[in-house]
């Protein structure tokens, strides 16, 4: 059997070097707004969301069972990992993000794929569209209140990212709207907030975070560290899974959830112990890298490779890009997070079903907190649910 595992293992690494080198570039460049994007949510240089990324693509170019997912920061970690930033400062974020690994890869070991095939559909739905909902809210400050040419430059950005994919379908729209709006406003000089505003880009090298480790020593932030650690491999682990299992949809082949876990985990390990934070993996770009053509697994280790040279070729154009238009990728992702199975899922069990999406957002939203969020709703489904079963008994 473990002759056969390697053997199968060997295979992936096998494919057509110019479709799975293009089909990695691409991909590079459909997550690069989002990773910059997200590392100003977290608090974090634009700069450490790329290294993060790309630590974890290399991690998981050797160790995913799902070998075509694509991982970094995202909207849900980073959601959650901005208020840790903003009160507790980088160093804890370093430090939960270890924990995070350190739990996903226990989850992996314990079979959590089981209990999260075991998550009603209803708390899934609820979870996506407060995730939405929050991930939209972060971006008001980048878009209103700041001058009419950031208004006439969302509205253009979003008329890009709308339109572009029925034109060109080999580059991301998002990419094309940065692209062509960066040039013109570094033409033509509008009054607009940039990312140089912001941050400034810089060359980081991975080293080991070894100054960051008293903090585990400090009971205190022990127990923020935690505490933050466990939300975030929660909210990893669920976006991570459910992403494979949309993955498997579109490929016709079965994941392993707990292998799946156990290789985020290490990916985000790995990461926090050189200084970035923790990601999960990215629908989007991940069935993107499943229509681009991707086959074998250095597809993934090229996206990494690129990943991390844009850190030391592209800073200075990344910093000329308009804060506005990130936004506006980030509100057309937030979009495209809405569950479309809402309506369905609400007609099909109207009391049980509304009720559990309903609650869950309502708790994600009030207590900006997506593991609250999950938590409430599989409690007040299975409450309804068993009330409901009782009834019908009688």
């Amino acid at each position: 059997m473990k002759k056969l595992e390697r053997q199968m293992y060997v295979n992936q690494w096998k494919g057509d070097i110019k479709d799975n080198v293009l089909a990695g570039i691409l991909i590079a460049l459909s997550a690069l707004p989002g990773a910059i994007a997200y590392s100003f949510i977290v608090g974090m240089n634009p700069s450490i969301g790329l290294l993060s990324m790309g630590i974890m693509m290399i991690v998981l170019s050797l160790t995913a069972g799902r070998t075509l997912m694509i991982t970094g920061p995202s909207s849900g970690i980073a959601l959650v990992a901005a208020p840790l930033v903003m009160h507790h400062g980088v160093g804890y974020l370093i430090c939960a993000t270890i924990v995070m690994g350190l739990l996903q890869l226990g989850m992996g070991a314990l079979n959590v794929g089981r209990l999260i095939e075991r998550i009603p559909q209803a708390v899934v739905i609820g979870f996506m569209n407060a995730l939405a909902l929050l991930l939209m809210s972060s971006q008001i400050d980048n878009i209103f209140n700041i001058s009419i040419a950031t208004y006439v430059f969302a509205i253009v950005s979003f008329l890009i990212i709308w339109f572009a994919p029925r034109f060109i379908s080999f580059i991301p729209a998002p990419l094309i709207s940065i692209i062509v709006l960066t040039i013109i406003a570094h033409l033509i000089h509008p009054k607009l907030h940039y990312v140089k505003d912001l941050a400034d880009i810089y060359v980081v090298l991975p080293k080991l975070q070894w100054s960051q480790f008293h903090l585990f020593t400090e009971s205190h932030a022990l127990m923020v560290i935690v505490g933050y650690g466990i939300t975030m491999a929660i909210v990893g682990t669920l976006q991570s899974l459910l992403t494979a299992q949309a993955l498997d949809v579109l490929t016709n082949e079965k994941s392993c959830l707990n292998q799946e876990s156990a290789a985020q985990g290490l990916a985000n390990l790995a990461t926090g112990l050189f200084g970035g934070f923790g990601g999960s993996a990215l629908v989007g770009q991940s069935k993107f890298n499943v229509k681009v053509g991707a086959t074998a697994r250095y597809a993934t280790l090229v996206t990494a490779l690129f990943l991390l040279l844009t850190i030391y070729v592209l800073g200075p154009v990344i910093a000329l890009i308009p804060m506005v238009v990130l936004a506006t990728v980030l509100v057309s992702i937030a979009l495209n997070t809405f569950d479309r199975r809402t309506i369905q899922a609400i007609k099909a069990k109207p009391l049980l079903n509304t009720a559990t999406i309903i609650g869950t957002m309502i708790v994600t939203l009030v207590t900006n907190n997506l593991a609250f969020g999950v938590a409430a709703g599989s409690a007040i489904y299975l409450v309804i649910y068993v009330v409901s079963k009782g009834r019908e008994s009688l």
